[in-house]
């Protein structure tokens, strides 16, 4: 009796003490038969390529590489926690795991690390468990824009301070995630299309009709000019001439050099839906907009969406011919996500923002921008000055929309407006 008493403590003992070390959901399910050496961690660091000058790993996205010994040498053999958050190992040795951290963030993240045929977590230092480890939240949302407030456009200045208007007709100034908006200014209209700093220092808008506003701090929105045909998305080059595009079936400049405004592209039947100037070029994605049976000179061939561009020829904003760059409705096929902003970084990344399903898409790379931690819609997107990309997330879903700032490891394409 007092043997089988001592047996039952010996067992209950080690239940709690497996129940200590494990979750039931989380770990590989113990082979007493042939249990494998206990692992042992003895060093965890982010990856320099997907970290800031801090080292610190971004939540979601960011790759951390796992030194020390015992790990099992398969991918599938592991699994580690941060957090109690699975994370997903990419390649694996038996002294080096490199993994994609959960969406976790803090400046004591635990981390576990599970081995299969081992049965307990594994060593580090005599704990089991490694800590602390620093993550970055690499999206955080502007406390100052909730689901009651309903902001279009997105404008970012030199200081990083973001700019949208509100139903309200309120342009709204942020200068952190954190940080209560203040008013900027006032709008004659509800909602914008496209807000972009300029080289003076004022905020430039479109209502996507032929006119052109400007507001400076404190003031109310004045009409600038109205151009030749309607226009909706505007950017400039670096001879501060401002390019717009909308509904108009053509690309206008608003020349600098006498403020007078001229159609330097056209694109019949087509829609502009964003449009960036790049590396000495404009490019515009566009919409086809007639449709059967409605339009006499519908043409049942056209492509229903794509992206062009028009090389810059002189001071003046004179255009070159229409250059076909992509066929984005061949890629994501007639029904697919539309394209509702665009823009670059400065290795010449085109991020491309969509309608729906994954949030954007990287043209040169084939691939989307951290899918681990955006959604669609992207309605604006803009780099600042440096490694923040903003994303304005407009929509009629109040559950939906919100302001975001993401964090990268490299910086936008310059910005001549700033």
């Amino acid at each position: 009796m007092r043997n089988l008493i001592h047996v039952l403590f010996v067992l209950f003992s080690f239940i709690v003490f497996s129940c200590e070390e494990k979750q039931d959901n989380e770990v590989w399910p113990p082979n007493y038969s042939a249990e494998e050496p206990r692992p042992v961690i003895t060093k965890i660091y982010p990856d320099p390529a997907t970290s800031d000058q801090n080292a610190v790993s971004f939540a979601g996205v960011g790759i951390v590489y796992i030194e020390g010994q015992n790990f099992s040498s398969t991918v599938n053999g592991n699994r580690v926690h941060f957090d109690g958050k699975l994370g997903e190992t990419l390649e694996a040795s038996t002294t080096l795991l490199k993994v994609r951290m959960s969406n976790v963030w803090g400046d004591s993240v635990k981390v576990h690390v599970n081995s299969a045929g081992a049965i307990l977590y594994a060593d580090y230092n005599g704990q089991h468990y490694y800590s602390p480890f620093r993550a970055k939240n690499a999206v955080p949302t502007y406390f100052a824009i909730d689901q009651d407030i309903d902001v279009s456009g997105l404008a970012v200045d030199a200081n990083e301070n973001v700019y949208v208007l509100t139903l309200e007709k309120k342009i709204l100034k942020i200068s952190h995630p954190d940080s209560p908006a203040v008013e900027y200014g006032d709008a004659i209209f509800i909602v914008t299309p496209c807000m972009r700093i300029g080289p003076d220092s004022l905020i430039y808008m479109t209502r996507g009709t032929k006119s052109l506003y400007t507001v400076a701090e404190g003031g109310k929105t004045k009409k600038l000019i109205s151009y030749n045909n309607n226009v909706a998305q505007i950017d400039f080059d670096e001879n501060k001439n401002l390019f717009a595009g909308g509904k108009g079936e053509t690309l206008e400049v608003l020349k600098n050099s006498d403020g007078t405004d001229e159609t330097v592209a056209e694109y019949p039947g087509y829609t502009i839906t964003a449009l960036r100037v790049y590396d000495g070029y404009v490019y515009a994605a566009m919409k086809y907009n007639r449709l059967p049976g409605v339009d006499i000179d519908y043409d049942s061939t056209a492509v229903l969406e794509e992206i062009w561009r028009n090389q810059i020829l002189d001071v003046d904003g004179n255009l070159g011919p229409n250059e076909h760059v992509f066929n984005w409705s061949g890629f994501v096929g007639e029904n697919g996500p539309e394209i509702l902003s665009l823009t670059f970084d400065e290795s010449g990344e085109m991020y491309i923002g969509q309608s729906r399903d994954e949030a954007i898409y990287m043209l040169n790379a084939g691939t989307y921008f951290y899918p681990q931690i955006l959604d669609a819609p992207v309605t604006s997107l803009t780099w600042g000055n440096g490694n923040f990309l903003y994303i304005n997330k407009h929509s009629d879903d109040p559950t939906v929309r919100t302001l975001v700032r993401v964090e990268t490891t490299i910086n936008g394409a310059i910005y001549y407006g700033r």
